[in-house]
């Protein structure tokens, strides 16, 4: 049953200002950069959250609440997607994709900021290759800074099962973005 109007709107809008735009970035990363699913996705999280914000006893733990609604709605979203075995993904138009890359980055120099884009798109897509259930861990620890406990409470998983999850995907990532010219340059030192 929805909140009091009167009561806990004005809480609830300040908690969801206050976190909106980590949400929307662990949104856009779930997502895999697709920035309509991703607003989708905030936007059932926001409706969920409203309608669960009397549930939320212990206002220190809000944060953690609310990236569990986010989790839980992406993982539900993603089961119910191959259990309908549709293939919805599109491509982020790269004039967007760019955009959101630079909201990202503080832009130092010319050559730093093209760098650092270089090794954000290089991250992202390795992200955006991992499965649903290591990318969610990855983006919640590594990337939102929650404790293994605290993820393992979010999807409901024992400690454990989230830190062999944490453990395959950064091997994974690892193998992904080994750079390039140490390949070229180990088989140049061979001819």
């Amino acid at each position: 049953m929805p909140p009091s109007p009167t009561s806990s709107a004005p809480a609830f809008e300040e908690l969801l200002a206050e976190h909106l735009d980590a949400l929307y970035r662990t949104a856009l990363r779930l997502c895999r950069g697709h920035a309509a699913d991703a607003e989708d996705l905030l936007q059932d999280t926001a409706l969920r959250a409203f309608e669960a914000a009397g549930t939320l006893r212990d206002p220190g733990a809000a944060r953690s609440w609310i990236f569990t609604i986010l989790s839980r709605t992406h993982l539900n979203r993603v089961r119910s997607q191959r259990r309908r075995a549709e293939t919805t993904e599109t491509e982020l138009e790269g004039a967007a994709f760019e955009e959101a890359l630079a909201a990202w980055i503080p832009a130092v120099t010319p050559l730093d900021l093209l760098e650092r884009r270089q090794l954000s798109e290089r991250i992202a897509r390795a992200v955006d290759g991992l499965p649903a259930e290591l990318r969610t861990v990855v983006v919640l620890t590594d990337i939102e800074g929650f404790r293994q406990r605290e993820v393992a409470v979010m999807l409901e998983l024992p400690e454990g099962t989230i830190a062999s999850r944490l453990f395959r995907a950064r091997l994974q990532l690892r193998a992904a973005l080994v750079p390039p010219v140490e390949h070229a340059g180990q088989h140049r030192r061979t001819r």
